[in-house]
């Protein structure tokens, strides 16, 4: 069975580093994983709406989700390795766990910045979110 391996992506270094420890660790595994990297835009106020038609959010949101994932599309394709690119709009961590799940993700490996104690419990990091809620096993890395 091939591995499918989500790497949420929000264009921080911290997100990059998820993506350099990929890079650095897919070639030993007997099979290389497939490789799905996902950006998550936040939703726009619903009055924009009447400002400006569906079509241009779309665009908007799509265009800004693919400058997220460029470095790390480029990172992965310096190592000889092509991720397939997804933009959703909404909850990070809700469109994270819906899309391993909906696309049969095997792991969800995923850049943290180290918060601990009342620092991370007061961010609520989409990391921690997804230690808690996903269905698949989440690697972190720092």
């Amino acid at each position: 069975m091939t591995q499918k391996w989500l790497l949420p992506i929000d264009g921080s270094d911290t997100s990059l580093n998820a993506v350099r420890w990929v890079a650095d660790n897919a070639k030993a595994l007997r099979e290389t994983p497939e490789l799905h990297l996902i950006n998550i835009q936040a939703a726009l106020p619903s009055d924009i709406g009447r400002f400006i038609n569906a079509e241009t959010i779309k665009e908007f949101h799509l265009e800004n989700g693919m400058k997220a994932l460029a470095a790390a599309r480029d990172e992965l394709a310096a190592a000889g390795l092509s991720p397939a690119l997804h933009v959703l709009i909404g909850d990070p961590a809700a469109g994270i766990t819906d899309f391993a799940a909906s696309h049969g993700c095997t792991q969800i490996v995923i850049g943290t910045r180290g918060h601990s104690g009342l620092t991370g419990t007061l961010l609520g990091s989409v990391a921690m979110k997804l230690v808690h809620h996903a269905k698949v096993p989440v690697l972190l890395v720092r």
